[in-house]
């Protein structure tokens, strides 16, 4: 009887043993008792290097800040990043990277829209919680992915709605409005969002004109809407294209309001374009990085004083203000989870996320049972050029 009890002693032990030892081996990728694993895919080489290294600096600045505050429910972060490039090859193989070898449990940057489409089918297989904060594409939650949740407006949705503010607040109904766009899938956003305005106001375009990635001169295209009598023109560039063309429309002594898509660096607009950008319109949906009286702002800006440079907090740019929003957001869905940490509950708790605030960094973000996008309300800016600086030109529009 006693061997009998024995027995029946050890088989118990041995399976709760199994049992302790299978729920190790199922433990989700990149969790332990100590630590958390996170990945980033970014540029951090080429002329898009300027967006990585500013992303790069805001994850690193989190990353000390977290662990100086305890990590998540005990465990440090340890960031992982590598550099695609901003090219979408590279940045699958870089996702890849970070799966089997740094065995992350999340990504807090996914690159450009090109890029994180490419690196979509392995998310979705993976079933990876992923914070898109750096180039928001209606592909990227229309359909909804599981696991991918978006931060911002798409250009077609901040485009239209600081448009038709622009427009209904400056009283500029009688304008002639003209368009010059980039000829690829930015471009094509971008207008997007010009005609969806004028279609909503009911009023009409008179020109639109398109122009070649990697364009240096728009004499032509400047000309063009000049001879066209525009008086309201949306400039769809990127930094050296929306400078260069700023620069045409002054040397052309044309007398029209300017709205540009928001650039990836708007310091360099003004460096670039100098006098020649005073007064310009931007469509945005963060404030300008120098506006420090924003509290959420204000505080990244110190805690990268904190653990950086004043070289890093000159760098920081847009995508600062973007990626801390992101990982402020991931760190509250992680701590909701941090007694069971999978992934799975951190999706369902990203998915529950309703009004969550980043101190006026960007307008409240909200998801849902398929709803993937959210912080798309934009904000208008208004280019100082004297001062050297952008300001605030309107509050957080309705997106609709």
């Amino acid at each position: 009887m006693r061997t009998l009890q024995k027995l029946t002693q050890r088989f118990c032990l041995g399976a709760l043993a199994a049992l302790t030892f299978g729920s190790a081996l199922a433990a989700d990728p990149g969790v332990t008792n100590e630590k958390l694993v996170l990945g980033a895919v970014i540029p951090l080489s080429g002329p898009p290097s300027i967006i990585g290294k500013a992303i790069a600096t805001t994850l690193k600045v989190w990353e000390q800040d977290v662990n100086s505050r305890g990590g998540i429910g005990g465990r440090k972060v340890d960031i992982r990043i590598e550099d695609d490039g901003y090219v979408p090859q590279r940045a699958v193989q870089g996702l890849k990277k970070l799966i089997d070898v740094e065995q992350i449990f999340a990504l807090i940057g996914t690159s450009g829209s090109s890029q994180l489409l490419a690196m979509l089918p392995i998310i979705d297989e993976q079933k990876i919680p992923a914070i898109n904060h750096i180039a928001v594409n209606s592909a990227h939650f229309n359909p909804p992915h599981k696991t991918l949740f978006n931060i911002g407006a798409t250009y077609c949705q901040e485009v239209s709605a600081s448009m038709k503010h622009l427009v209904t607040s400056q009283k500029l109904q009688g304008s002639k409005f003209g368009l010059i766009f980039q000829e690829d899938d930015y471009g094509t956003d971008v207008k997007c969002g010009y005609e969806q305005a004028l279609k909503e106001l009911g009023l009409k375009s008179s020109i639109e004109v398109a122009y070649k990635r990697g364009a240096k001169d728009f004499s032509a295209e400047v000309l063009s809407v000049q001879r066209a009598g525009a008086t309201f023109v949306l400039t769809g560039g990127i930094i050296t294209e929306t400078a260069a063309m700023l620069k045409e429309i002054a040397k052309n002594q044309m007398q029209a309001v300017r709205l540009a898509a928001h650039p990836s660096h708007l310091p360099a607009v003004l460096a670039l374009a100098g006098p020649a950008a005073d007064g310009v319109y931007v469509a945005e949906y963060v404030p300008p990085v120098t506006d420090t009286q924003t509290q959420g702002i204000g505080k990244l800006t110190a805690l990268t004083y904190k653990y950086f440079s004043a070289n890093e907090v000159k760098d920081m740019n847009r995508y600062s203000l973007t990626a801390y929003v992101g990982v402020q957001l991931l760190e509250s869905a992680l701590n909701a989870c941090a007694k069971n940490l999978t992934r799975a509950c951190v999706v369902e708790k990203l998915e529950q996320t309703k009004s969550f605030t980043s101190n006026g960094i960007m307008a409240p973000l909200t998801f849902g049972p398929n709803i993937r996008q959210s912080g798309t309300r934009p904000i208008l800016l208004k280019a100082n050029a004297s001062a050297g600086k952008f300001e605030r030109a309107s509050e957080f529009l309705s997106a609709k």
